[in-house]
């Protein structure tokens, strides 16, 4: 049971270790100016730079753009019989600092610190000689994730009767880190930069936050809808680096236009319920798949403005039916989508739209008939209204005989003028 309890205790110390630790394995491969320094590293500050942190880089590299750390010179206040010794001295992780003494064998120990204990003193004696030396160094640990640009470890040693106090400065972290520009131009206005480098937010990646990043990307994906055989997102956005729509953001309509259905503007959505549009019954239609709700045009409604100063209402144009449809719409914070139609059909045409059957050719078919009865009826009318013949019985048509008999003719009227004709009765 004991040896069981042991190794959970190991256990638990060496994940806290492997969460809490600086990760020093690789310093080439670090991108960040506070983790180059915390692990003993030299940093870089050109953005053009491929390899950033080095551990004992040559004179040559990085010329005039090495980070620069905090060093605080070595400072020695002598002693009193009541006050102690006290001197100041900067060590770098992954270096050390050495103090000499003669003859006696100092005693040393850590009183104080900002950090933690990963912070190694040891004395020791020169070969040959009575002379000692008192090393400091701070261990790869001793900087945490939340280290200031310096941190402190005080060390008492005692030489004999004689008792100093020296405070260690470390650096823990880089300057430039405390002049970081958000959302910089250099990082195309995305990402933070400080000492060198862009530090992108999610969805962005490489050196400058150039580069989207594609999660999930499908090969049968593309930016043009085939159930439509429209532009390349509706003509409403532009097909991005991920192979999704980018839609844009200062067009007419644009705050309804669909990121995830090719930006698809709200007509496009409406012209999918096109039995509603032609139902002239106001309220919600229960023939369209979403909610889709009918509302008597006003036109004051149409100069409304969102909080970004963008129309409310689109103005839409549509046929039903060979029927030619003018509308607005609008969709609320529920996705509930508002209709008013303004123009149902060219009546100059005469085309109506009615349970989606064409009325046009009843229409003129009725005129004609119409118009033919009224003419019959007129004509019988002049046709009843005409003299009457007269009687062949009258004695003014008896004893009409041949072509040579000369009869009287009641209605006859005489010539005002006459012609002789000079060949009539000649042979």
């Amino acid at each position: 049971m004991a040896s069981y309890s042991w190794f959970i205790v190991c256990a638990v110390l060496i994940t806290v270790k492997f969460v809490f630790g600086n990760d020093c394995s690789s310093l080439m491969k670090l991108e960040s100016c506070d983790e180059c320094i915390r692990c003993g590293g030299q940093w870089c500050n050109d953005p053009d730079a491929n390899t950033r942190c080095l551990e004992t880089p040559s004179d040559n590299w990085c010329p005039g753009y090495r980070e620069e750390l905090i060093v605080i010179g070595e400072r020695k206040e002598p002693g009193t019989p009541d006050k102690p010794t006290y001197m100041e001295r900067t060590v770098k992780v992954g270096y050390q600092n050495i103090i000499n003494y003669k003859n006696i064998e100092p005693k040393v120990k850590i009183i104080n610190t900002t950090q933690n204990h990963n912070f190694y003193v040891k004395t020791a004696k020169f070969r040959g000689k009575e002379n000692w030396y008192v090393e400091a160094s701070p261990g790869n640990e001793f900087c945490s994730e939340k280290s200031k640009t310096l941190e402190g470890v005080y060390v008492e040693i005692d030489v004999g009767d004689v008792k100093e106090i020296v405070q260690y400065h470390v650096p823990c972290a880089c300057q430039c880190s405390e002049r970081a520009e958000v959302f910089s131009r250099k990082c195309n206005g995305r990402g933070t930069y400080a000492c060198g480098v862009c530090s992108c937010p999610s969805g962005w990646a490489g050196k400058f936050c150039e580069k989207k990043e594609c999660k999930g990307i499908r090969g049968d994906l593309q930016c043009s809808n085939p159930a439509r055989n429209e532009l390349e997102c509706s003509g409403n956005g532009y097909c991005g680096p991920c192979e999704t729509c980018e839609c844009y953001t200062d067009r007419p309509g644009s705050k309804y236009f669909d990121k995830d259905y090719y930006c698809a503007d709200i007509c496009m959505t409406t012209s999918d319920c096109d039995e509603c549009l032609s139902n002239p019954a106001l309220g919600h239609c229960g023939e369209c798949h979403y909610p889709f709700i009918k509302m008597k045009y006003n036109e004051t409604l149409m100069a409304e403005r969102d909080s970004m100063n963008r129309s409310v209402w689109v103005t839409c144009n549509g046929t039903v039916d060979e029927c030619h449809v003018e509308y607005a719409a609008m969709k609320d914070e529920n996705d509930d989508v508002y209709v008013m139609v303004i123009k149902l059909c060219d009546h100059s045409t005469g085309a109506a739209v009615a349970g989606g059957v064409n009325l046009t050719i009843p229409v003129v078919l009725t005129v004609l008939l119409v118009a033919a009865a009224g003419a019959a009826t007129a004509g019988y009318l002049v046709w009843k209204s005409r003299p009457p013949p007269l009687p062949l019985a009258d004695t003014q048509y008896q004893n009409i005989g041949a072509e040579d008999c000369v009869g009287s003719n009641p209605l006859y009227i005489p010539p005002t003028s006459y012609y002789n004709n000079p060949t009539y009765g000649k042979n």
